[in-house]
């Protein structure tokens, strides 16, 4: 095989990863961040390929070496997933300087082995490289084709829904606090008592609920069937692939039959989520859409040694300085609950009598982790926002912050009420429960949430202590618009 023609194997091989995750994930992917990942990816794979085409003088044997390297990098999570289930490994958990000699050892024992071959045993292996590429491509083709159909029938389509018939429609403030479990799992599992949030809130005449649950224990499953009023079918469906699921809920928020329902309503949108909702993109710098971003790179070498780095690479190194991950997820989300603190404010500060009614949607990433302050709002250090230190330190920080959120949830109604009046819904809830040290904890704490509800003339008719999120939303749609949400 020619030098020249033997140098598009690398680039078909690239071609091929981008083709196999493109068409597995062609409902769901933006076409403008696939051809940026494509153009960089494709850049940086010519600029290395190019100075080790001039620095080698067997061309071939290169190509062949850089190939196979560059087959292994790409697919590096896929290879790692295939391993575990098989039985060859347990988990995933590798320290990052093992993962990172292992790789570089297999890369070096490549390169030895196809240096050692003839140059008749290298350009066949070349074209083997070729042809099963393109033989990959015509699958993934058949795939696209004729398989994905079946995750298509899930996809939440915009939907005409009936107006809500009201002549003085209330302000709506969605105000969901992720991973806030209920008052009785907060008892029975962690011994902390929430009943000086509930007596503030029920003093304000809301409907507290003591034991509610949510559907699901991921925020994405438990916000998709939130906003649209259903169980999400596509979850019992086998065939359909698990972070595939993930995307499929992410369309079911952004295209929910409840926020279509406001919109036909007369009603505005004022996203401050983690969500992409309708035409309205995201605000916070931590969102669900930097999952979508990524997933198309997800089974990389860099991803995982990303991953491996952040994780049991600290925890095993206590000495270790953190300062740098302050420009990380912990900066990020602190970044977005100021944001969304001070937009909350401009919204009650700034409303006015005669306007069009409001669906604000806040999404606070608290008191999930990263724990970023006590229970004073005092700033508490790496180690302690990632729960480095075990259980006992880690439970208690998330005690603590349940506490600033707390105060933080007092001010806002306060400020609601004060401020726009009592002609107001509010839902105060959470998407999940606690998760972490799932093994200590059984499926009751993951599932709790805390929820809270103010309607305006207080009609809290078939509200229950065990409430769900959907039943929360319906029932409001009953209660105070009288429209039956099927």
């Amino acid at each position: 095989m020619h030098n020249r023609q033997s140098a598009i194997i690398p680039f078909i091989i690239l071609l091929y990863f981008f083709f196999h995750f493109i068409s597995d994930l062609f409902y769901f992917l933006d076409f403008w961040k696939v051809v940026s990942q494509v153009i960089k990816y494709f850049f940086f794979t010519g600029l290395l390929y190019w100075i080790g085409f001039k620095i080698f003088q067997k061309k071939d044997h290169f190509t062949l070496a850089f190939s196979t390297m560059l087959f292994f990098f790409l697919f590096y999570g896929v290879l790692m997933k295939t391993l575990v289930a098989i039985g060859v490994m347990k988990s995933f958990e590798v320290v990052t300087t093992k993962l990172l000699l292992s790789y570089l050892a297999i890369c070096l024992l490549i390169v030895v082995l196809i240096f050692r071959l003839s140059k008749r045993k290298v350009v066949n292996l070349l074209r083997f490289w070729m042809i099963y590429c393109i033989v990959l491509i015509v699958y993934d083709t058949a795939y696209l084709v004729f398989s994905t159909k079946e995750e298509k029938k899930y996809l939440t389509e915009k939907r005409k829904e009936e107006e809500i018939k009201l002549e003085k429609k209330p302000e709506i403030f969605f105000l969901l606090f992720d991973m806030y479990p209920s008052d009785s799992a907060l008892k029975k599992y962690l011994h902390y008592d929430n009943s000086a949030l509930n007596s503030f809130l029920k003093s304000k005449d809301f409907y507290v609920t003591g034991d509610a649950r949510s559907l699901y224990a991921e925020t994405y499953f438990s916000l998709g069937s939130t906003l649209d009023l259903v169980p999400l079918e596509y979850l019992k469906d086998k065939s359909i692939k698990s972070y595939k699921k993930n995307l499929l809920a992410l369309k079911n928020v952004k295209h929910s039959r409840l926020l279509e329902i406001f919109s036909t309503s007369g009603y505005d949108l004022r996203n401050y989520s983690v969500f992409d909702l309708q035409d309205q993109p995201s605000p916070l710098s931590f969102s669900m859409k930097n999952h979508l971003d990524n997933i198309l790179t997800s089974s990389t070498f860099f991803n995982w040694m990303y991953y491996s780095f952040e994780t049991d690479f600290f925890k095993s190194n206590n000495n270790i300085d953190l300062g740098f991950l302050k420009t990380g997820w912990s900066t990020k989300v602190k970044s977005d609950v100021r944001f969304q603190f001070d937009e909350f404010n401009k919204i009650v500060d700034n409303f006015p009598v005669s306007h069009r009614p409001a669906f604000n949607y806040f999404h606070f990433n608290m008191p999930h982790p990263p724990i970023i302050y006590d229970s004073a709002g005092n700033e508490l250090g790496i180690r302690d926002m990632y729960s480095f230190y075990g259980y006992e330190r880690a439970t208690n920080n998330f005690l603590n912050y349940i506490k600033y959120v707390n105060g933080e949830i007092k001010k806002m109604v306060e400020s609601i009420m004060s401020k726009i009046g009592k002609n107001v819904i509010i839902i105060i809830q959470g998407d999940h429960g606690y998760r972490e040290f799932s093994n200590r904890f059984s499926q009751e704490m993951r599932l709790s949430i805390y929820n809270a509800v103010y309607l305006p003339d207080f009609n809290y008719n078939g509200f229950i202590d065990t409430m769900k999120p959907i039943q929360t939303f319906k029932k409001i749609m009953d209660n105070q618009f009288n429209y039956r949400a099927k």
